[in-house]
Formats: structure tokens, C-alpha cells, sequence
């Protein structure tokens, strides 16, 4: 597919290309259906192309990537060169690209995570949403309005995220008034086997928790003054100090939810898992406090790939782009991982921002292979000591939310200790 007569500067794109195209998604994609305008493979390493790009706008960036594509395919078809051609196709042929796309990048991501990929007999999964603004038009009233004053239309993404790697592992986008639990149900299919769902206080209920059980998704969940425990119900034939019932007065005709409430500090947690020794104290407070990996992907994708604001003035192109936002940084990840390991680095200390500048400095200069190899070996995070906070003092915080505060925890009634003892006994006869 290469010639010998490419210069420099362009086969250190091909490196690019190969990295981004050859390795991660030939696999995958070599099955995808070809059709008339936008061949596949120019398709996909276009859209990753403009989510790498620093332009402004989408005219730009595609601009941009093309200026690329045309040296790196050289023989590719020129079918394409304005960006309503363009996202028409990608609208047309994403659903099935992403299809065919995910599973290998979770392949990928289980060989990057290594040693890390379990944590005892648990995979690692957390959970959270965040917000993204899009441009006030017309059109774009249908992603919907968060409700604050002057607030324009915004997107909820929820992502997931592997923990033991921090890689990003499925996403769902949504309107900005659906709730994070919704997105969540509809990406359940997405996790593996033994999975642990590690997640905020937005992810409580006992509709939703019983749900994750009955698809046999554990969890280790925040929970807050909101939520009602019980203690002493006598369901667990080994109740321990930390064992708890969730079980709602309106519920009567469901059996108790059997937990362990954990208080680490300030914060309560909640877990279905109810042996100590898969489950310790001390391994609940490392995964929750792993749990800030999500808050730095999201942190890579507004202000490292600078995607706070999507640039597509019609709904469904920028759901589209901010999903495309996340393959991208997932797809960074993953090559910037590989890179590190095999020069005997640790994978683990990957700089976001340095592998995205090494990819953008080989897309545009006369870099050699070996100059762009060294540029994403030195993206890597600092190693020394920081002795004072890097945030001014002054910073204005927008958000300053209520910690969600202690549960209510009381011990159950005769009462509801005999509806439980009998609820279980006609499960049982069934």
C-alpha cells in the first residue's frame, strides 16, 4: 500500500497510519462492507484524524485530514472532499463501524491492562456521566437543556472506564436531561464477565441495583443521606457488623437486597459483595479512589482534546462526534501505551497530552519514524514530588456541590423482620 518513493514527513504519517489504522482496527474492520462514495478505511482514520485536530472548526479539520489522507493513501479514491459528504457517510456507516470497532479495542485494552486487568476475581469498571455543551441553533434543541438559567443545548455522556489501566472500555450519549442510570442499562451488555461497577451516588436505586444483580454485575456504589438501610433483618445466614438490607417500604413484594456498608472518611459505600475475604475494607477504598481515573479521561477529552463543545449545529451529528471524541481518545491510549511498553517503559504512566502532541507533530512535519518514536516515549507523566498545589488560589469554582452525606441506618422492626422471613419462604417454595 506504500510506495518507496514517500518521503519523510510522510512516512512518519504512515506510521500514524499504521498505528491508528493497521495494528488497532484492520482486525477489525477488514470485514466491513464496501460501498460507493467514502471507502471505509479513509472513513475512519478521517474521523480520528479531525478528533486529533487543533482546528477550530469542522471545515478545518476535515481540511486538515484530508491534507493527510491524500499523502498517506495516495491511491485512495478521491470521493470525498466537502463535510456534508463526509459526516452524510459516517451518519450512514458508524452504528456498524463501532459494531465491528469495540470489540477489538476491548481486546486491546484487556492485553494493555496486563496484571491489572483484575483486581482479585473482579474486573474494575466505573462509571460516571458529564455534560457537553453544543451550539445554540434550532436543531439542536433536541439534545435538550440541563434547566439552569441560560443554559444552552448540552449532552450527557456516560463512560466507562477501566480501572485498573484507565482506559476508556464504552460510552452512551444521551439527552442532557437523561438520567446517568438509563444510559448505564442500555451499556450493560458491554461489561465482562466478573465485572465490578464502581460508581458515584447518581447510580443508586433499588430498581437499578437489583437490576445489575439480576445480570449478575457487581457493584461497590457511593451512597448518601438519601437512601434508607436496614440493619438485623436476619436474611443473611452470616450477617457481620457491616451487613445491611436495601429494602424500600414500597418494595415489600421484592426480596432484600443483602450488602455491606463500608465508611472510608466521610464517604459510605455500598457492595454486593458479601465476603469479606473477595471483597477487603481496604480494596474498597483503593477502587473508589480509582474511581478519579474517570474524572481525568473526561478532564482529556474537554481541555486535552479540547471537546468541552462539540462544533455540529444538528443533533444526531454531534452525538456522532462526541462519540467519535471518545474512540479517538481511547484509540491515543491505547497507541500511546504500546509505544511506552515496548521501549521498557511503564504503560501506566502515559501522558494524554503528550502522546496527542506527538501524533499531531507526525501528522503535519517531516519527522522521522524514530523522532516520532521518541516523542511519544517522552510522553509520559511527571515523576517528581509536587510540594504545592498547582491551582490559584482564586480559581472560581462553578461547582461546589453538598457532599451526599451519611445514609440513614436503622435496625429493622419485628415487623419487617417477619415480612422478610416470610417473603422468603414463598420465594422459595416457587
Amino acid at each position: 500500500m506504500f510506495t518507496s518513493s514517500i518521503g519523510g514527513g510522510v512516512a512518519a504519517r504512515c506510521l500514524v497510519y499504521r498505528h491508528a489504522l493497521v495494528r488497532f482496527l484492520m482486525p477489525a474492520l477488514g470485514s466491513l462492507p464496501t460501498g460507493s462514495g467514502w471507502a471505509g478505511f479513509s472513513l475512519v482514520l478521517c474521523s480520528l484524524l479531525m478528533q486529533w485536530s487543533s482546528a477550530p472548526t469542522l471545515m478545518q479539520r476535515l481540511e486538515s485530514s484530508l491534507s493527510v489522507l491524500d499523502r498517506v493513501l495516495p491511491r485512495r479514491r478521491r470521493t470525498g472532499r466537502t463535510y456534508q459528504g463526509f459526516i452524510k457517510a459516517l451518519l450512514g456507516r458508524s452504528a456498524s463501524i463501532q459494531q465491528l470497532l469495540a470489540p477489538r479495542l476491548r481486546t486491546l485494552t484487556q492485553s494493555a491492562a496486563g496484571s491489572r486487568w483484575r483486581i482479585g476475581r473482579f474486573v474494575p469498571i466505573g462509571a460516571d456521566g458529564s455534560k457537553f455543551d453544543a451550539p445554540r441553533t434550532i436543531a439542536n434543541e433536541a439534545l435538550g437543556l440541563a434547566g439552569k438559567d441560560k443554559c444552552g443545548p448540552q449532552m450527557m455522556l456516560l463512560l466507562l472506564v477501566h480501572l485498573g489501566c484507565m482506559i476508556p472500555w464504552s460510552s452512551r450519549v444521551g439527552r442532557a436531561d437523561e438520567p446517568e442510570r438509563s444510559l448505564l442499562r442500555s451499556a450493560l451488555d458491554d461489561l465482562p464477565e466478573d465485572t465490578l461497577l464502581v460508581a458515584d451516588a447518581g447510580f443508586t436505586g433499588f430498581d437499578f441495583l437489583s437490576e445489575l444483580l439480576r445480570r449478575k454485575v457487581h457493584f461497590l456504589v457511593r451512597v448518601g443521606r438519601g437512601i434508607h438501610l436496614l440493619k438485623q433483618l436476619g436474611c443473611y445466614r452470616r450477617e457481620g457488623k457491616d451487613t445491611v438490607y436495601l429494602w424500600p417500604s414500597y418494595r415489600d413484594g421484592k426480596a432484600p437486597l443483602t450488602l455491606r456498608l463500608f465508611r472510608i472518611g466521610s464517604i459510605y459505600l455500598i457492595t454486593s459483595v458479601t465476603d469479606p475475604r473477595e471483597l477487603s475494607r481496604r480494596a474498597a477504598g483503593e477502587l473508589y479512589r480509582r474511581r478519579w481515573g474517570l474524572e481525568v479521561s473526561f478532564r482529556a477529552l474537554k481541555q486535552t482534546l479540547e471537546r468541552r463543545k462539540v462544533r455540529s449545529c444538528q443533533a444526531e451529528r454531534a452525538k456522532e462526534e462526541l462519540l467519535w471524541s471518545v474512540i479517538a481518545l481511547w484509540i491515543l491510549t491505547l497507541m500511546g501505551m504500546r509505544t511506552l511498553k515496548r521501549a521498557g517503559l511503564d504503560p501506566h504512566r502515559l501522558s494524554i497530552a503528550g502522546a496527542l502532541a506527538a501524533i499531531r507533530h507526525a501528522a503535519h512535519s517531516s519527522a522521522s519514524l524514530s523522532g516520532l518514536r521518541r516523542r511519544m516515549c517522552r510522553a509520559v507523566m511527571d515523576q517528581y514530588l509536587r510540594r504545592a498545589g498547582k491551582t490559584a488560589y482564586r480559581w472560581p469554582h462553578k461547582k461546589n456541590p453538598k457532599p451526599p452525606g451519611a445514609p440513614r441506618l436503622t435496625v429493622a422492626t419485628r415487623l419487617q423482620v417477619a415480612r422478610a422471613q416470610a417473603l422468603l419462604r414463598s420465594i422459595d417454595g416457587r
